[in-house]
């Protein structure tokens, strides 16, 4: 890979993510139709406490517990998440394009400690100085938008986290991740992996297999190119290359087996132009395939093609290979992106959008036949999402599976999920406890028991916001019985914006 050539294409790719138009933004805090829409909504719909801005930069707490917290628990959740969806007033339009918050959850001797920070971005350090909004993003532009130089000028650090190899990292879609001091949660910096690849997309899903050896992939829309990453157990790039796309789209998950790495190109095609966002740049197609994408590992340019119905997958859970070349994986499938184009627009304004179900599929590539098949795994009406496995189980084939679920027989009063659910992939049963109306479950994740002899010893722990008592609390569940509801549970004396995604770390 050409640094030079890749990272000018680059640039133009970041350039249309950045947008031109202005059209239609306010200019002033009481101007601002999109603020003074969420604020009134706020009033009649309480649960939109978790869109709202974070209240502060910077948190600290000692949680209030209740039940029993193992003492062989030990370590810190780490979570990150869009927080601060206002700045001096303009109100971002989608809730993935506000600036990243890092949670720190440190559990520890049978307490709870919780720490919080605005991640400092380039972009927020200038915004701060110049007291407002700088930069275009995923679906906002500011007024008077400042000339975006790279994606590391918009980049916001705001969805995913990444403990690797004794290091830190906040994750984007689009650009570099930022390294965070792990005890402190303060902003390191933008990280490189080589000069080489310095600016080069990493995604927010990089997935670490049980030995520490890491693989992602990213996405360079204006340059058609798709990048592919493997860095060893102790954080040096092994390689990375590109395989050209046409059309280009917008992957956020992938997956990856012994052999394989498996990225699914749903037809949301991008399309270069005057565009008032990035977000706007893309185009649902159903008449077209998902294209799924099979690079071999020890070789990216090694690739195989293979079709699916259209359709939209946020996250994937765990994939294996057979001997007989058969790759089998799973993913929350949608029938079309609507969540991300229209729904998690809409709710920044206060407005409530159609929630298109998104139901948990089981998906199978005979590399050898060149045939895809998929099929459903869960009951009909049972919405899923969030999915993850015991992470030591990676690669590798699992029993169980973990996710957020809701069911449509069961309505909530906020258009969300709301239960913890336990797939066993062999019986095809699936227990679940399901939150109170009051509160919104975040993602829930496996921890696996120190001295674990099965891949079902461990515990989900995960966040939920209560949004009557204005508070967000830490729960955590025995993975052996989901449905019994939390066997410990820490409660925060203040409410954290609704975030995206975490890691545990044991210590």
């Amino acid at each position: 890979m050409r640094r030079r050539d890749f990272l000018s294409r680059n640039v133009k790719a970041a350039a249309v993510i950045a947008g031109a138009s202005t059209v239609g933004v306010a200019h002033a805090k009481s101007s601002d139709p999109w603020a003074h829409a969420f604020a009134q909504a706020l009033k009649t719909k309480p649960w939109l406490l978790g869109y709202r801005s974070a209240a502060q930069e910077n948190y600290a707490a000692q949680a209030t517990l209740s039940g029993k917290w193992p003492k062989a628990l030990s370590g810190s959740l780490f979570r990150n998440g869009p927080a601060q969806h206002e700045v001096a007033g303009f109100r971002y339009r989608h809730w993935f394009a506000g600036n990243g918050m890092l949670q720190a959850f440190r559990v520890n001797d049978g307490k709870v400690q919780h720490q919080g920070r605005l991640i400092q971005t380039q972009k927020v350090k200038e915004e701060t100085a110049a007291g407002r909004a700088l930069y275009p993003g995923f679906a906002s532009t500011p007024p008077n938008p400042a000339p975006v130089t790279s994606p590391d000028s918009i980049n916001v650090a705001n969805i995913s986290v990444l403990p690797h190899h004794n290091k830190l990292y906040a994750l984007w879609e689009a650009g570099s991740p930022y390294e965070i001091n792990p005890d402190t949660l303060e902003t390191i910096g933008v990280h490189s992996f080589s000069d080489d690849t310095s600016g080069v997309p990493f995604s927010a899903h990089p997935r670490v297999e049980p030995d520490g050896t890491l693989w992602n992939f990213g996405y360079a829309s204006g340059a058609g190119l798709l990048v592919f990453w493997h860095i060893d157990a102790k954080g040096k790039l092994q390689k990375a290359g590109t395989v050209a796309t046409d059309p280009m789209t917008m992957p956020h998950d992938f997956v990856v087996t012994k052999n394989h790495l498996v990225l699914l190109l749903p037809p949301l095609h991008y399309q270069d132009g005057d565009n008032d966002s990035f977000i706007d740049s893309h185009e649902w197609h159903p008449e077209d395939p998902t294209r799924v994408l099979v690079v071999r590992k020890d070789d990216f340019s090694k690739t195989q093609w293979f079709e699916l119905p259209a359709q939209w997958v946020f996250h994937f859970g765990n994939a294996w290979e057979d001997k007989a070349g058969v790759i089998r994986f799973d993913g929350a499938r949608s029938e079309t992106p609507e969540v991300m184009t229209h729904t998690f627009r809409e709710v920044m304004r206060g407005h409530v959008a159609n929630n298109p179900a998104s139901a948990h599929h089981q998906y199978q590539l005979d590399t050898k036949k060149g045939i895809a098949r998929e099929m459903p795994m869960l009951a009909m009406g049972v919405d899923s999402e969030f999915p993850c496995i015991n992470p030591n189980f990676s690669t590798q084939r699992n029993q169980f599976l973990y996710f957020l679920s809701a069911k449509a027989s069961e309505p909530a009063p906020y258009p969300s999920l709301t239960s913890v659910s336990r797939f066993d992939l062999e019986k095809g049963k699936l227990t679940s406890f399901r939150y109170p109306n009051t509160k919104i479950p975040e993602e829930h994740i496996f921890v696996p028991k120190p001295n674990a002899r099965n891949e079902a010893q461990g515990w989900l722990i995960g966040t939920a916001l209560d949004y009557v008592n204005e508070t967000t609390e830490l729960n955590l569940f025995d993975a052996e019985a989901v449905d019994a509801g939390p066997i410990a549970t820490a409660v925060l004396p203040y409410a954290l914006p609704l975030g995206l995604h975490g890691k545990f770390v044991s210590v």
